[in-house]
Protein backbone atom coordinates (compact mmCIF):
# COMPACT_ATOMS: atom_id res chain seq x y z
CA UNK A 1 0.00 0.00 0.00
CA UNK A 2 2.95 2.36 0.66
CA UNK A 3 4.12 1.91 -2.90
CA UNK A 4 0.67 2.74 -4.27
CA UNK A 5 0.46 5.93 -2.14
CA UNK A 6 3.86 6.97 -3.42
CA UNK A 7 2.85 6.37 -7.02
CA UNK A 8 -0.68 7.74 -6.88
CA UNK A 9 -0.53 9.99 -3.82
CA UNK A 10 -0.72 13.75 -3.70
CA UNK A 11 1.83 15.32 -5.96
CA UNK A 12 0.77 18.89 -5.20
CA UNK A 13 2.18 21.00 -2.42
CA UNK A 14 0.23 22.11 0.60
CA UNK A 15 -0.88 25.69 1.03
CA UNK A 16 1.74 26.26 3.71
CA UNK A 17 4.54 25.09 1.42
CA UNK A 18 3.30 27.31 -1.42
CA UNK A 19 3.11 30.35 0.90
CA UNK A 20 6.61 29.65 2.17
CA UNK A 21 7.98 29.46 -1.39
CA UNK A 22 6.16 32.65 -2.45
CA UNK A 23 7.44 34.47 0.62
CA UNK A 24 10.99 33.26 -0.08
CA UNK A 25 10.86 34.39 -3.73
CA UNK A 26 9.34 37.75 -2.78
CA UNK A 27 12.10 38.32 -0.24
CA UNK A 28 14.77 37.46 -2.83
CA UNK A 29 13.23 39.87 -5.36
CA UNK A 30 12.93 42.62 -2.75
CA UNK A 31 16.58 42.24 -1.78
CA UNK A 32 17.69 42.23 -5.42
CA UNK A 33 15.63 45.37 -6.16
CA UNK A 34 16.98 47.20 -3.12
CA UNK A 35 20.55 46.43 -4.22
CA UNK A 36 19.68 47.65 -7.72
CA UNK A 37 18.14 50.86 -6.36
CA UNK A 38 21.18 51.57 -4.21
CA UNK A 39 23.44 51.10 -7.24
CA UNK A 40 21.17 53.41 -9.27
CA UNK A 41 21.40 56.02 -6.51
CA UNK A 42 25.19 55.75 -6.64
CA UNK A 43 25.15 56.23 -10.43
CA UNK A 44 22.89 59.27 -10.11
CA UNK A 45 25.20 60.80 -7.48
CA UNK A 46 28.23 60.24 -9.71
CA UNK A 47 26.39 61.69 -12.71
CA UNK A 48 25.38 64.76 -10.71
CA UNK A 49 28.98 65.26 -9.60
CA UNK A 50 30.27 64.94 -13.15
CA UNK A 51 27.64 67.35 -14.43
CA UNK A 52 28.43 69.95 -11.78
CA UNK A 53 32.16 69.55 -12.48
CA UNK A 54 31.59 70.06 -16.20
CA UNK A 55 29.40 73.06 -15.41
CA UNK A 56 32.17 74.60 -13.27
CA UNK A 57 34.73 74.00 -16.02
CA UNK A 58 32.40 75.59 -18.54
CA UNK A 59 31.99 78.68 -16.32
CA UNK A 60 35.77 78.97 -15.92
CA UNK A 61 36.26 78.73 -19.68
CA UNK A 62 33.63 81.39 -20.38
CA UNK A 63 35.17 83.69 -17.79
CA UNK A 64 38.68 83.19 -19.21
CA UNK A 65 37.49 83.90 -22.75
CA UNK A 66 35.56 86.98 -21.62
CA UNK A 67 38.60 88.30 -19.74
CA UNK A 68 40.82 87.79 -22.77
CA UNK A 69 38.40 89.66 -25.05
CA UNK A 70 38.16 92.46 -22.48
CA UNK A 71 41.95 92.64 -22.17
CA UNK A 72 42.46 93.04 -25.93
CA UNK A 73 39.99 95.92 -26.12
CA UNK A 74 39.11 97.63 -29.38
CA UNK A 75 41.45 95.65 -31.63
CA UNK A 76 39.41 92.44 -31.48
CA UNK A 77 40.78 88.94 -31.16
CA UNK A 78 40.68 85.72 -33.15
CA UNK A 79 39.39 82.53 -31.51
CA UNK A 80 42.71 80.75 -32.08
CA UNK A 81 44.51 83.56 -30.26
CA UNK A 82 42.10 83.28 -27.34
CA UNK A 83 42.72 79.55 -27.19
CA UNK A 84 46.48 80.00 -27.27
CA UNK A 85 46.59 82.74 -24.62
CA UNK A 86 44.12 81.16 -22.17
CA UNK A 87 45.13 77.54 -22.60
CA UNK A 88 41.50 76.55 -23.18
CA UNK A 89 40.96 74.04 -26.00
CA UNK A 90 39.65 75.37 -29.29
CA UNK A 91 36.38 73.47 -28.95
CA UNK A 92 35.74 74.90 -25.46
CA UNK A 93 36.74 78.35 -26.70
CA UNK A 94 34.25 78.08 -29.56
CA UNK A 95 31.56 76.98 -27.10
CA UNK A 96 32.33 79.91 -24.78
CA UNK A 97 32.30 82.36 -27.69
CA UNK A 98 28.95 81.00 -28.85
CA UNK A 99 27.56 81.51 -25.35
CA UNK A 100 28.95 85.06 -25.13
CA UNK A 101 27.62 86.09 -28.55
CA UNK A 102 24.25 84.50 -27.88
CA UNK A 103 23.90 86.46 -24.63
CA UNK A 104 25.22 89.64 -26.30
CA UNK A 105 28.39 89.95 -24.17
CA UNK A 106 30.54 89.76 -27.31
CA UNK A 107 30.02 90.25 -31.01
CA UNK A 108 31.79 88.76 -33.97
CA UNK A 109 32.94 90.70 -36.98
CA UNK A 110 34.23 89.10 -40.16
CA UNK A 111 37.63 90.53 -41.03
CA UNK A 112 40.19 89.62 -43.70
CA UNK A 113 42.14 87.61 -41.12
CA UNK A 114 39.03 85.74 -39.88
CA UNK A 115 36.23 86.20 -37.37
CA UNK A 116 37.25 88.66 -34.67
CA UNK A 117 35.44 89.03 -31.37
CA UNK A 118 34.80 92.29 -29.54
CA UNK A 119 33.08 93.18 -26.28
CA UNK A 120 29.66 94.77 -26.56
CA UNK A 121 28.32 97.45 -24.24
CA UNK A 122 26.62 94.75 -22.17
CA UNK A 123 29.93 92.86 -21.95
CA UNK A 124 31.80 95.99 -20.86
CA UNK A 125 29.20 96.77 -18.18
CA UNK A 126 29.42 93.20 -16.92
CA UNK A 127 33.22 93.29 -16.76
CA UNK A 128 33.19 96.61 -14.95
CA UNK A 129 30.53 95.43 -12.48
CA UNK A 130 32.58 92.30 -11.72
CA UNK A 131 35.79 94.38 -11.68
CA UNK A 132 37.37 92.20 -14.35
CA UNK A 133 38.57 95.12 -16.39
CA UNK A 134 40.60 97.97 -14.95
Amino acid sequence: MGIIKKLFGKKGKTDAEIRAEVLKKATEHMNANSELESSRDAVVKVAATVYSTNDQDKKKNIRAVLLEIAEIGETGILPISISDKTGVSQIDTASALAYLTQNKYAESVNSPSGMKYYLTKVGRKYCISKEFNS
